[in-house]
């Protein structure tokens, strides 16, 4: 038996009232869970099910086997916003497919778990001026990832090389951004969840964006692919 924190990612309605659930934990990384119940009785209830979840776990782990059974869940904090809120909804319904994409099994995510934990804690909280926190929370990933660029070698007039994760002065490659792109690049670099509501953005400028660091996600994440829940996330703060 495991226990542990996890964070919901993504439910799959297995069979019967069973159902498979891929989980972001911090002892185990990203893992795939059954969990078995009748109509009566589910170890962990469809409340807790819904993406970006905070639960506790306790896990019947058995080696060799390509998922896990969850025993026993329980809330770690109860989301009072993401779950009902139609924006918010749809902002972690693709930050989870991103967490979907990108995490791996590992048995050392404490501080990318934290991380993420913390991000959804503020993003439940906050009651407005998060139009760019999907943005930040984007970039701030990539420091985890190890792709984070440094933005030391940023300045007015450069290219931002997106394949080499760096600031350039030469535009020499396809997916170089042009000066431009790369100012907005920059100024994202700079947001934090403190202070995102300050950097007005229209949302064909976010939209852009947005494609640009789920290209830079692609350069380095070879596997990352496409994201299916981008255009309803597209549609957003008109």
């Amino acid at each position: 038996m495991i226990k542990t924190e996890a964070i919901v990612l993504h439910t799959i309605h297995y069979r019967d009232h069973s159902y498979m659930v891929h989980l972001f934990t911090r002892e185990q990384g990203r893992i795939n869970c059954l969990v078995k119940g009748s109509k009566q009785k589910l170890a962990l209830s469809p409340v807790l099910m819904q993406p970006l979840s905070l639960i506790d776990i306790v896990l019947d782990n058995r080696a060799n086997k390509t998922f896990q059974y969850i025993r026993e869940s329980s809330p770690t904090s109860l989301l009072n916003t993401v779950p009902y809120d139609p924006i918010k909804n749809s902002i972690a319904l693709f930050l989870s497919e991103i967490l979907h994409k990108t995490l791996r099994e590992s048995d050392d995510e404490n501080a990318l778990f934290d991380f993420v934990k913390e991000s959804i804690l503020f993003f439940d909280t906050t009651t407005k001026g998060f139009a760019n926190f999907h943005l930040v929370f984007l970039i701030k990933m990539t420091y985890f990832l190890g792709f984070f660029p440094n933005l030391s070698q940023f300045h007015d007039g450069v290219y931002f090389d997106m394949l080499n994760s760096q600031f350039t002065e030469q535009n020499n490659n396809p997916h170089t951004l042009n000066v431009e792109e790369t100012e907005a690049f920059a100024h994202l670099m700079r947001m934090d969840y403190d202070n995102m509501q300050i950097f007005s953005l229209s949302r064909n400028q976010r939209n852009t964006i947005l494609e640009h660091i789920l290209t830079y996600y692609r350069l380095h994440l070879p596997e990352f692919g496409t994201v299916k829940s981008l255009d309803i996330l597209q549609q957003l703060f008109a």
